[in-house]
């Protein structure tokens, strides 16, 4: 019989601060603050594609087409949302790499310890 597994959390505090801060200016960014807290791997890398290829290619557009005229209040809280949306994009990649890496260090773990006690097996 194995000894229960403790349960050890790995996240990022950055990426939960810039995602919580930026969710004033987009509340439905308050979902990717569970990702990051609950460790969900899949979902967190998710968030952080749609960051990169939708959300971040749109806000430099608004804030940089000429066509667009735009008060200067609309102007600031645009170039702060830029400059979260550039952390979230910076500190997500290694959130992402390092919770990953994380959890596929905790998977072999366990396997190895499966592995032994099925070749040990004591009778």
């Amino acid at each position: 019989m194995s000894a229960p597994l403790k349960r050890e959390i790995i996240s990022s505090l950055p990426l939960q601060m810039t995602v919580y801060f930026n969710a004033y200016f987009a509340p439905c960014w308050v979902t990717s603050h569970l990702y990051t807290l609950f460790q969900k791997v899949p979902k967190l890398a998710g968030f952080w594609i749609t960051t990169l290829m939708l959300q971040f290619p749109m806000m430099i557009y608004q804030s940089i087409s000429s066509d667009w005229s735009a008060l200067p209040l609309e102007r600031a809280v645009d170039g702060l949302q830029t400059i979260f949306l550039i952390f979230e994009l910076i500190i997500g990649f290694f959130a992402v790499k390092r919770i990953a890496k994380f959890q596929y260090s905790k998977f072999r773990q366990q396997m190895a310890i499966k592995n032994f006690e099925k070749n040990n097996k004591i009778e």
